[in-house]
């Protein structure tokens, strides 16, 4: 993601986070000031000590891979030029940190691991005390001199491991979200598929497979709570005959048309499902035989209204909370009671619901 932010404000490294680092690593002001009045000496051999980098660098094959043609050879030595002249620049400010932490990024970036950057300080180090030994042989001068570029040596190892380590770890955040992305999606299909393996493609109800999933789920509830669970089986009169009639099209409309009331007619809690063909039922939790009735009676009120030529045929069965019936007996004795239902009269107004009263009374055996 872009962002108008320097590396120093978004590792959030400020004066204060830098005077703390250099007092961490013993490194004062005099020595800062010792380091920048080397300069003009380490720009007259800059030459020569990038030279003497590169070519000890270049015998490991695994840096001159990484290094691979003379254009990006042009470019390291130029950067080096840089990195080192700054090294001795006399300014170690927010600016120089920057610089510092960009190495790091840019070293990550290209794949440059971080061995290969300290295996590069180890190599720079030598050569530039070599370099300024010539220049100050007595000891009492020149050990003063290593140990403070020493000590500038760390505090720039400490910027740009901050950066590596700041790289990696937004990788891993990164992938996580990536992961978590992939799995969230993952899971929606799931649902999804799942969804459309229980859902009947013409209503939109729950199939037979949903059907016989939720009420194992809904009885084992019911038992746990010691509630009631009531089943209503439907079925659409003389469906075949209206097939035959009026066509299939017409015989998937009335299909439809009986989906839609029942979804419209249940409460929240209920299950609205299509067992097959021209058979359905709905599962109703934490309900007892009157509510069951009155349920019923409002879903055939509203289908005869959407079909005043067609009727439907309803049983009603329940269980608890004393004793429960299998998911299997109270399909069965519902649908029982549906045909029970079926071959006595059909529901085609609202004196149909004293005919699904009758025939629906509460199973005691």
């Amino acid at each position: 993601m872009m962002t108008d932010k320097t590396l120093l404000e978004q590792m959030r490294i400020n004066e204060i986070e830098i005077f703390h680092r250099m007092q961490l690593l013993d490194l004062s002001q005099d020595e800062l000031d010792l380091i920048a009045s080397l300069k003009k000496l380490i720009e007259s051999e800059i030459e020569d000590i990038v030279e003497a980098f590169y070519r000890h660098q270049t015998e490991f094959d695994e840096i001159a891979i990484v290094i691979g043609d003379s254009e990006t050879m042009r470019r390291l030595r130029a950067a080096q030029r840089k990195y080192i002249i700054e090294m001795f620049s006399g300014y170690y400010d927010g600016e120089y940190v920057n610089s510092r932490l960009r190495i790091g990024l840019v070293h990550k970036r290209i794949g440059v691991e971080p061995k290969l950057f300290l295996a590069g300080v180890r190599t720079l180090k030598p050569i530039l005390f070599s370099t300024l030994e010539r220049h100050f042989g007595d000891p009492t001068i020149f050990k003063p001199i290593t140990t403070a570029i020493d000590k500038l040596f760390f505090f720039d190892i400490t910027l740009v491991f901050d950066t590596y380590i700041d790289t990696l770890v937004s990788e891993v955040e990164s992938a996580k979200k990536r992961t978590e992305a992939y799995a969230y999606a993952l899971e929606e299909k799931a649902k999804m598929l799942g969804n459309h393996a229980e859902r009947d493609s013409l209503t939109d109800l729950y199939n037979k497979r949903g059907m016989m999933n939720i009420m194992k789920s809904e009885l084992r509830m019911a038992q746990r709570r010691h509630t009631m669970l009531s089943l209503i089986y439907i079925d659409v009169n003389r469906f075949k005959f209206i097939n035959d009639t009026y066509g299939h099209a017409k015989g998937d409309e009335i299909l439809v048309s009986l989906g839609r009331c029942m979804t419209n007619q249940v409460r929240s809690a209920d299950f609205a499902c299509r067992v097959g063909g021209d058979e359905f039922c709905v599962i109703l939790p934490d309900c007892d035989h009157a509510g069951a009735q009155q349920i019923a009676a409002r879903i055939a009120n509203d289908f005869t209204m959407e079909n005043p030529e067609f009727s439907i045929s309803v049983g009603i069965s329940e269980t608890g909370t004393q004793e429960y019936l299998s998911e299997e007996a109270l399909i069965r004795d519902a649908d029982e009671r549906m045909y029970l239902h079926k071959a006595g009269s059909s529901l085609r107004s609202s004196a149909g619901i004293d005919d699904v009263q009758k025939t629906s009374a509460k199973r005691t055996g």
